[in-house]
């Protein structure tokens, strides 16, 4: 049985935006780029991520960052 997925703090999201923008922006290919935009953009409007989103943050932060 797989785990239910329960959202995080967006002060989480937003320091894992942080970390990847600091660490590894030259890294980024174009499409991550938009990405951090388009996630950067609606932490600053107090959107909530969807689980989709907020996966996929946490793979690029888990493979751009230490």
């Amino acid at each position: 049985m797989s785990t239910k997925w329960e959202p995080q703090e967006d002060e989480v999201y937003q320091a894992w935006v942080d970390a990847i923008l600091e660490e590894a922006s030259d890294e980024l290919n174009e499409w991550e780029t938009k990405f951090m935009d388009s996630i950067q953009i609606r932490l600053n409007f107090r959107n909530s991520l969807t689980e989709e989103q907020a996966k996929k943050l946490e793979s690029i932060y888990a493979e751009r960052t230490k």
